[in-house]
């Protein structure tokens, strides 16, 4: 009978080749879950920053809810945030919604609040116990 014989050294050949693509395939997955969770820290953050923005502006109109009538004070919203544009609007005198690179957030307003929020100055009023923004 005629016996089949390997070459070591394709069989080595073969080994490595498997060997080398199964490391490539870890180190592929490796990469995969990396990238996810950086793209998943970096969303995290951007919903931080709109929580952020809401609640500055939530806080100045909360001080004013809390204190007697003629209370009167200037706050400023910034421009721009880490450079990037967002948006802040009240809503039916209910809630703020800040808009910030595609993430919204918002946050619920007290009774008795009327007016609107802007980028820049804005004034907030307490009279008759109702909260006046701007």
């Amino acid at each position: 009978m005629n016996q089949l014989k390997t070459n070591p050294k394709s069989q080595s050949a073969m080994e490595f080749v498997l060997l080398a693509t199964f490391m490539l395939m870890v180190m592929l997955g490796f990469f995969a879950v990396t990238s996810s969770r950086f793209l998943e820290a970096k969303e995290e953050g951007n919903k931080k920053v709109a929580e952020d923005i809401a609640n500055f502006a939530y806080r100045e109109i909360e001080i004013a809810k809390s204190v007697n009538d003629g209370y009167i004070r200037a706050f400023s919203m910034p421009q721009t945030v880490n450079g990037i544009n967002y948006t802040i609007s009240v809503i039916d005198n209910k809630e703020i919604v800040v808009d910030y690179l595609g993430n919204e957030y918002v946050k619920f307003l007290p009774a008795n609040v009327t007016g609107n929020i802007a980028k820049g100055s804005n004034k907030v009023t307490k009279s008759n116990g109702i909260v006046f923004v701007n």
